[in-house]
């Protein structure tokens, strides 16, 4: 079970990478959160050791690009890792 600052990490970073980041450009369309759902565990257990901005922003691109398969778009996610960055440092 997760504790209290592991679930308020978890849904500060499922809420950012909605809002925030949104590679797919789903949040235009959906209200209800869900579709980045299977890499939040992923980037909380990265954000947890505080890697750096650069590290923060090759597990978004290798989301970005290899996971979800798209072109990838560089300021957004170098702008978002920074704000994750800050999140946890």
């Amino acid at each position: 079970m997760k504790d209290n600052a592991e679930l308020s990490l978890y849904n500060k970073v499922r809420k950012a990478v909605h809002e925030q980041w949104d590679p797919i450009g789903v949040a235009d369309y959906v209200d209800e959160m869900g579709e980045y759902d299977e890499y939040i565990p992923y980037l909380c257990k990265l954000l947890e050791k505080h890697p750096s901005r650069d590290e923060i922003f090759e597990c978004l691109w290798k989301i970005e690009t290899e996971s979800i398969g798209m072109s990838g778009d560089r300021k957004p996610t170098e702008e978002f890792a920074g704000w994750l960055y800050n999140l946890v440092n």
